[in-house]
């Protein structure tokens, strides 16, 4: 399976579904803005990868007082379009003395070796790294992260977390990520999970064509632990500011089992050496 295309088949087929069902207030992007509050300047550059609808722009609209140059990138070109489309008046209707919006339509591991070193003051992944498949890329994608980072530049992830949750919803899956673990003799992680969600716009009909059912779509998750993210985050470079674990409502807590996501803020420090 190509699982950079499948999740871009998904996310193009279900833009529309997907979009609408994420306007409400992202409670993990609160904890995200009072970061970049916390660094003081009046003029900041952003990159987001796997910004799918633009939601993160709504609350970066509340920002008041700063100049915001935002990039956004995603696989899904249906997803950009309605991120485009939501944001083409956003300096109108935003807080921020200005705001100023450029999409593209890529892959991140592709399009940051495009980019110049120190090109960004904060660099964001909401709910995105999870879906990086394998390690080389991870490793790869944090390093470059580092070097598109100013000093004193920050990077700022939540990915979904390995809570009791997740674990009841999904045994199944996360038995047969087991089983394949055992079969490859370790080269698979058990942390790699294919975790379904029903697709009406690719539902299957009857003959008939009168009654439709939805077909499960898997989508590529991995699922970071702390101890994981704390490794990528040294071995490249960073300094870590915050690694803690978010409940529902954007808190922070200590407990993987009631989490939601994991969180973490990584500065390009300058007395860390990448």
């Amino acid at each position: 399976m190509d699982i950079k295309k499948n999740l871009q088949s998904f996310y193009d087929a279900e833009a529309k579904k997907y979009a609408s069902t994420r306007k409400k207030h992202r409670t993990d992007a609160d904890i995200v803005l009072e970061e970049i509050k916390k660094c003081g300047k009046k003029t900041i550059s952003i990159l987001e990868f796997g910004c799918g609808s633009g939601r993160l722009l709504e609350h970066l609209k509340t920002l008041k007082g700063i100049k915001i140059k935002y990039t956004g990138v995603d696989i899904s070109n249906e997803l950009l379009k309605i991120a485009k489309k939501e944001n083409s008046d956003q300096h109108k209707r935003s807080n921020a003395t200005s705001l100023s919006c450029t999409f593209v339509n890529d892959d991140i591991a592709n399009y940051v070796k495009t980019l110049k070193q120190e090109s960004f003051d904060f660099i964001i992944g909401i709910a995105s790294f999870q879906h990086v498949s394998t390690r080389k890329e991870r490793i790869s994608l944090m390093k470059n992260f580092y070097r598109l980072l100013s000093y004193e530049g920050k990077l700022i992830m939540t990915n979904r977390a390995l809570s009791l949750r997740f674990l009841q919803k999904h045994k199944i899956q996360i038995l047969r990520s087991l089983l394949e673990y055992l079969i490859s003799l370790g080269k698979r992680s058990t942390r790699d999970i294919m975790v379904p969600r029903s697709s009406q716009t690719n539902s299957k009909s009857s003959v008939l064509g009168a009654h439709h059912s939805p077909l499960k779509i898997f989508r590529f998750y991995h699922m970071f632990g702390l101890a994981e993210l704390k490794k990528l985050a040294d071995m490249s470079g960073f300094a870590i500011e915050k690694l803690t674990y978010l409940n529902q409502d954007g808190k922070e807590i200590l407990s993987r089992a009631q989490a939601s996501n994991s969180f973490l803020v990584a500065k390009k420090d300058v007395f860390t050496i990448s």
